[in-house]
């Protein structure tokens, strides 16, 4: 992609807004941008490209909130995704468009849609857990779906969970890159770009740690479903013409 290219700046717009957001909210950043990446993109790039973008959002929110990194979830959150996201990007590689199409636009609606899901907390190291099984679905659609609502719900204040979020998911998509690249896939079009969103995801994530209690989560949810619905569905039109 050549950095003249219009759709490199919205590339770059959804990163640094992801990111603001992620800061902001903890949650929601990497949905804007598999939306963004998603009307833009080669559906066989959305996911590889989509973990490399997030690394700038997860790098820049580690650093601003380092302080508050929980590492007794992370560490043992990294065990499990470096097995899991081995796993899932062995398989990616292999899967039809339409189908990830498909994929990534129900997971998007059911994300924003679904009700929370409750969880126990009585497995016996279950960090390690989840970081196996997010990173396997996480490699496979760039949603994993159980690491943040585990969070969540855990005893941590919000700068302890943006902060733990950040760092457990920046070392799960580094693994997520490695493995895209060891199965096969190539990042050479897009380096440029993605490093200029590793850049950008840093005045970004001042941004978002600026507005962090200036607007409610609320009113920040309500639009938020609204704007991935659309994205969803344009997804799903872009799936439809596949056939």
């Amino acid at each position: 992609m050549y950095l003249l290219d219009p759709l490199v700046w919205v590339i770059l717009l959804g990163s640094f807004l992801s990111t603001a957001i992620s800061s902001a909210f903890a949650i929601g950043g990497g949905f804007v941008m598999i939306a963004i990446l998603s009307t833009v993109l080669p559906i066989s790039a959305l996911v590889p490209v989509h973990s490399a973008m997030m690394i700038g959002l997860s790098l820049s929110r580690s650093w601003y909130f380092r302080k508050d990194i929980h590492w007794p979830i992370v560490v043992p959150f990294v065990i499990g995704a470096a097995v899991g996201a081995v796993a899932g990007t062995s398989i990616y590689i292999d899967l039809p468009e339409l189908f990830i199409a498909v994929a990534v636009a129900i997971l998007m609606l059911l994300a924003v849609w679904l009700p929370d899901i409750k969880f126990k907390r009585e497995i016996p190291h279950p960090f390690v857990l989840v970081g196996l099984i997010h990173s396997f679905l996480s490699a496979l659609f760039s949603f994993g779906g159980l690491f943040q609502p585990v969070v969540m719900r855990s005893k941590l204040n919000k700068l302890q969970i943006t902060a733990t979020l950040a760092a457990g998911l920046m070392f799960m998509n580094i693994f997520k890159i490695t493995g895209y690249t060891s199965f096969g896939f190539d990042y050479e079009p897009y380096v440029a770009v993605v490093v200029l969103a590793v850049l950008i995801s840093f005045p970004a994530a001042r941004a978002g740690k600026a507005m962090l209690h200036r607007i409610s989560e609320k009113q920040f949810r309500s639009v938020f479903r609204i704007i991935m619905t659309v994205f969803a569905l344009r997804l799903l039109y872009r799936a439809w013409l596949l056939l």
